[in-house]
């Protein structure tokens, strides 16, 4: 989830990444996270052996 906070205070939650839970049924299970130099979060799924790299495409003035 990506949680909004301001003023010390959680002020909304959108989802982050999905897609590991369909209908009731774990098609994979996120174990671990990691941060590369480059920014990418590397997510382990002990449950599909596999490793996922999330990247960042948008502006980079974004404020969110």
């Amino acid at each position: 989830m990506f949680v909004k906070v301001e003023n010390d205070r959680a002020t909304s939650y959108e989802p982050f990444a999905s897609g590991w839970l369909k209908g009731g049924t774990a098609s994979g299970r996120p174990a671990d996270v990691l941060v590369m130099p480059d920014g990418a979060l590397l997510i382990s799924d002990d449950k599909a052996g596999r490793i996922y790299r999330v990247t960042y495409s948008g502006s980079s003035g974004a404020t969110r």
